[in-house]
């Protein structure tokens, strides 16, 4: 047997080196079993008892990093057999069974068989059929594992192996983003005048496409909870950030905000070369949503709006607001110098109580929208959503709100195509005949009350926004 092949299959990417027997068996950091199981390896393939297809996978002592190891043969003329050894980091979490048999169509007896060999235990206990002839313990293989490659329509098992790996870092991630612990990857699009926005990537990398446009007080925290269901549903979304939020270019005047945000949209659907996507507005953002259709018409593909924020036309419209929320909008109304100090002031308050306050402050008490709040942890995402939104001093929350506290109607007057709002049962834009009166009637126009949701449908009720993303996608 010749010296070793050695791959990397992290983010170094294919390059490969080969070392001596001696000095590779140093480098792996295999646990106290692993280096075991490695040196009856070697021997078994020395002494010429192998298959080809026979894999073995190595725990290490990094948690995180498996070896992939398996015959091959070197040489040109007069070849050779060695052992190919490939690093692979995959970690087997919490719920990777549910995911597997969904993905791959698996049974139990499959799904656990597959699981000792990507996390590298010992095989004992298989039947003699599935081991290679004169290695008692492993390799790893055989027809049993050669079955599941074909079923889950990877060439061998070491694609196996690598797609298994893969899927577990990917919902890893996704897992890590729903949560809070880490944020969805962005980009700058910049627009003729080389004014930047932030645009957040969540769900598939291929699929409808959809762009969400945030509220003042939430972000993206709402649609970055769903990233996995985004992905499962093959939902592509694009989150651009307005002006005055995290990294996107300054506020827009008052006056140009919805100007401003269709420029951004316009630029992002450019730029992104999307075909017909579904602007989903999450409160304030309905507003932005709707202005957007009526501009860029047959280019987008319909509007899903959930809990749209009501025209606040007086003062005794106020009254439908929390408390805090109530607060800044009287000040932006009556006393707009002393807006950027309550808003600081309230940023404050909102990190003493925790960032999920923010949402389950919105929930009437006593409802089941409120239960549902108290048992979901928000704190790490509302914290994120909410150092976005004032990383500017929170100046786009400031416009938005000037735009809220001022008569906008007359800016979404006219057909904008298919559009889906999803409200809750107490939301005073229901009761106001219909989503808002200048759309009463309009042809392609829902609107869509769901019992026991609120203002917070976005939280609690996430399977009815994207059944409403569903069926806009499949044009019903």
């Amino acid at each position: 047997m010749s010296d070793m092949d050695v791959s990397d299959g992290g983010a170094r990417g294919r390059e490969k080196q080969e070392k001596p027997v001696t000095e590779l068996s140093a480098d792996l950091q295999l646990t106290a079993a692993s280096e075991r199981r490695w040196s009856d390896f070697r021997e078994c393939v020395a002494a010429g008892r192998f298959s080809w297809r026979d894999v073995l996978v190595l725990a290490t002592s990094k948690v995180d990093r498996k070896l992939i190891c398996r015959p091959i043969l070197i040489g040109v003329g007069q070849m050779e057999v060695a052992i190919s050894v490939e690093a692979l980091d995959v970690v087997w979490h919490t719920g990777a069974e549910k995911m597997i048999a969904q993905t791959f169509g698996l049974e139990i007896f499959e799904i656990l068989l597959l699981r000792e060999l990507v996390t590298g235990r010992s095989q004992k206990g298989r039947r003699k059929s599935e081991v290679s002839a004169g290695c008692a313990d492993f390799p790893v293989g055989g027809d049993a594992l050669s079955l599941i490659a074909a079923k889950a329509g990877a060439p061998g098992v070491a694609e196996l192996i690598r797609l298994v790996g893969f899927l577990m870092h990917e919902q890893a991630s996704d897992q890590a983003i729903a949560e809070g612990r880490a944020l969805p990857s962005s980009r700058l699009i910049y627009d003729q005048d080389g004014s930047p926005t932030q645009v957040f990537r969540l769900g598939s990398e291929t699929g409808q496409p959809v762009i969400f446009l945030h509220g003042m007080m939430d972000g993206i925290a709402g649609i970055q909870r769903m990233q996995l269901q985004l992905r499962t549903c093959g939902f592509r979304v694009y989150a651009p950030l307005r002006g005055g939020y995290g990294a996107s270019g300054s506020a827009s005047k008052h006056g140009s905000q919805l100007s401003a945000c269709i420029a951004q949209i316009e630029t992002l659907i450019e730029q992104e070369k999307l075909q017909r996507p579904i602007l989903l507005g999450h409160r304030s953002g309905v507003v932005y949503a709707r202005a957007v259709a009526l501009s860029l018409r047959e280019r987008i593909g319909g509007i899903v709006g959930v809990s749209p924020t009501p025209p606040l036309k007086q003062a005794r419209d106020y009254r439908t607001l929390s408390g805090y929320q109530r607060g800044l909008t009287f000040c932006a109304r009556f006393a707009p110098a002393l807006l950027p100090l309550a808003l600081k002031s309230w940023s404050r308050s909102m990190l003493r109580r925790g960032a999920g306050s923010l949402v389950r402050r919105q929930a009437k008490p006593g409802t089941r929208a409120q239960v549902q709040l108290n048992k979901l942890e928000l704190d790490p995402l509302l914290c994120q959503s909410q150092a976005m939104m004032m990383k500017q001093d929170g100046a786009g929350f400031l416009a938005d709100l000037l735009l809220a506290t001022s008569d906008w109607r007359k800016d979404i007057v006219g057909p904008s195509g298919a559009a889906i709002y999803l409200c809750g049962d107490d939301q005073p834009s229901v009761r106001q005949d219909g989503l808002y009166p200048v759309m009463s009637g309009m042809e392609k126009v829902q609107t869509r009350v769901c019992s026991g949701t609120g203002s917070v449908l976005l939280y609690v009720g996430p399977e009815l926004v994207l059944a409403a993303l569903e069926e806009m996608s499949s044009g019903r």
